[in-house]
């Protein structure tokens, strides 16, 4: 049950992130809106996982996780490019929110 929560509130923290990016400095309401219902379903969430796990380790692999997805949505979507350095960190972070899941 705390993995589908948690990848529940990995989801909505990517969906509020990508729609904040689509409402344009909150000038498009119906993406705001969006935006801010995204980001309050993620904080329920993640309230009910840190009373049930650590929150270093569900901080963590909430944080990393939406981050290195974030970068593959942002490149495959909206053509950012990566440097080398920047996917050797994607690299690192997957690798500790691996190492994370896996000892906790």
């Amino acid at each position: 049950m705390t993995i589908v929560v948690l990848a529940l509130a990995i989801a909505s923290g990517l969906s509020g992130t990508l729609f904040t990016r689509a409402s344009h400095g909150f000038t498009r309401w119906a993406s705001a809106l969006a935006a801010v219902v995204s980001f309050a379903m993620a904080t329920l969430l993640l309230s009910w996982l840190v009373q049930r796990l650590p929150v270093g380790l569900v901080y963590a692999v909430w944080t990393g996780t939406a981050a290195v997805v974030l970068v593959i949505v942002d490149r495959i979507f909206f053509a950012v490019r990566t440097t080398p350095v920047q996917l050797a960190g994607m690299a690192v972070t997957l690798a500790g929110v691996t190492i994370l899941g896996i000892a906790g």
